[in-house]
C-alpha cells in the first residue's frame, strides 16, 4: 500500500530523516528505504511511501512534485538567467562536471581505497554511537597496561579510523549550500572563470583608489583656485597656475580611467552566471547522489573498523595480568568486552544527574542488548 507524504527533515550526514504522511502521522526513515537513484532525499519533497502494514519498506519521489515550490537557490538561478544573453558565447568549461567532482572526491576515494567486502558483513558496530565510549575504554585499558596497546598494529587501526572519520566529515564541508558548493568545487578550478574573476577583482579594487585620488585632487584644485584669486604677486600666480594645470591633468586622467573601468566592468562577460546556467543543475544533481553514496560507504566501513578495533582491543585485554586484576578488584563480571565495561561504568553514574553524553551511553547499551537478542 502506498501513502503520500512530505519530507520535513533530512540529515545527509546520518542518512536519517522524518516524513509527515497525508494522514498527519510522522514517520522516521533512513537512506536504506530510499529507492531513488538519481535524486537524494531533501526537505519539502513529496514522496510515495510503500507500507507493509505499519512498516515502511520503500520510498519513491511522488509524480506530483511539480506543485512543490522550488528551493530558493533555484529561484535565484532563474532570476540570474534573465540577465544572461543567450547569444553570449564563452568557451566550454575546461573541466566537465564529472571531472570536477572526481577531483573533489579523490581524497575521499583515497581514504576508502578499493571498497572492501566488509562493508556488507554483519560484523559491524555502530561507529557514531559507540566511538566516544569505545575510545574511553581504550584509554582506560591503555593506562592499565600501556605495553599491550602501544604498538604498530593498534596505532594503524586508530589512524585508519581517524582518516575515514575526517573523510566522512569532509563530505559535509562546502556542500550544504548548493551554490557555494558549485563555486568551491566546480567554478574555482575553471581557468576561464579564474581569469575572469581576477580581472573583475582588479577593476573593482581600482575604483575606490581612483575615487579617493579624485576627491583629493578636487580639494587641491579648490584650494589652489582660491589661492590664485587672492594672490597678486605675478611670479607666485604663475607658479600656482602651473601646479593647477598639472593637477587638472591628473584629475581628468583619473576621472577618465575610472569611467573606462566602470564601462569595462559593465561590458565584461559574467562567466559565473553563464557557467551557472549551463552546469549548475547537472552539478547539483550529481553531487547529491555522490554525497549520499560516499557517506553510506564510509559509514559502513567505519562500522566494520569499529567492530574490528573493539574486538582487537579486548583480545589484547585478556592477555594482560594488570587488566585482569583491575576487573577482579573492581568487581567487573562478564566477558572482556565494551558492553561489560559499559555496564560497569553506568553503575557508577548518578542517573538523576545525567548529561546528554551520558544518556547516549544508555542508548549504546540498548544497542548492544539488541544485537545480542
Amino acid at each position: 500500500m502506498k501513502i503520500q507524504g512530505r519530507i520535513i527533515f533530512y540529515n545527509p550526514q546520518t542518512g536519517k530523516g522524518k516524513i509527515i504522511l497525508h494522514t498527519k502521522e510522522k514517520m522516521n526513515f533512513s537512506i536504506e528505504e530510499w529507492d531513488e537513484f538519481e535524486l537524494a532525499p531533501e526537505v519539502n519533497l513529496l514522496v510515495d511511501c510503500e507500507m507493509d502494514k505499519d512498516i515502511l519498506i520503500g520510498i519513491t519521489v511522488s509524480s506530483e512534485n511539480q506543485t512543490v515550490s522550488r528551493p530558493a537557490y533555484e529561484r535565484d538561478l532563474s532570476t540570474d538567467e534573465e540577465y544572461i544573453d543567450d547569444e553570449t558565447e564563452v568557451e566550454a568549461s575546461t573541466y566537465t562536471v564529472d571531472e570536477a567532482l572526481k577531483i573533489h572526491f579523490s581524497p575521499i576515494e583515497q581514504a576508502i581505497g578499493k571498497p572492501p567486502s566488509v562493508i556488507n558483513t554483519k560484523e559491524q558496530l555502530d561507529y557514531f554511537l559507540a566511538k566516544r565510549f569505545l575510545f574511553t575504554a581504550y584509554n582506560n585499558l591503555r593506562s592499565l597496561d600501556p605495553k599491550i596497546y602501544e604498538h604498530g598494529e593498534m596505532k594503524e587501526k586508530i589512524n585508519t579510523i581517524d582518516t575515514l572519520h575526517k573523510a566522512y566529515n569532509s563530505l559535509s564541508e562546502q556542500v550544504d549550500i548548493p551554490q557555494y558548493a558549485f563555486e568551491m568545487i566546480f567554478l574555482r578550478i575553471q581557468p576561464e572563470y579564474i581569469k575572469n574573476q581576477e580581472q573583475r577583482e582588479k577593476y573593482v579594487s581600482a575604483i575606490p583608489s581612483l575615487t579617493e585620488l579624485i576627491n583629493s585632487l578636487e580639494a587641491d584644485l579648490k584650494s589652489g583656485e582660491e589661492n590664485l584669486k587672492t594672490t597678486t604677486n605675478k611670479k607666485i600666480r604663475l607658479s600656482i597656475g602651473a601646479k593647477l594645470k598639472k593637477i587638472r591633468g591628473v584629475y581628468v586622467d583619473a576621472i577618465h580611467e575610472r569611467a573606462c573601468i566602470k564601462e569595462e566592468l559593465e561590458d565584461m562577460v559574467n562567466i559565473k552566471q553563464i557557467y551557472t546556467k549551463k552546469y549548475f543543475r547537472e552539478f547539483d544533481k550529481k553531487l547529491s547522489i555522490l554525497q549520499v553514496k560516499y557517506k553510506d560507504m564510509i559509514e559502513r566501513i567505519l562500522n566494520y573498523k569499529a567492530y574490528d578495533f573493539d574486538s582487537y582491543m579486548w583480545k589484547n585485554a585478556v592477555k594482560s595480568k594488570s587488566i585482569k586484576e583491575y576487573f577482579k578488584t573492581s568487581g567487573i563480571k562478564g566477558t572482556y568486552s565494551t558492553e561489560t565495561f559499559l555496564r560497569y561504568y553506568l553503575k557508577t553514574l548518578d542517573q538523576d544527574k545525567l548529561k546528554y553524553e551520558q544518556e547516549e551511553l544508555f542508548r549504546l547499551l540498548n544497542y548492544f542488548e539488541s544485537k545480542n537478542s
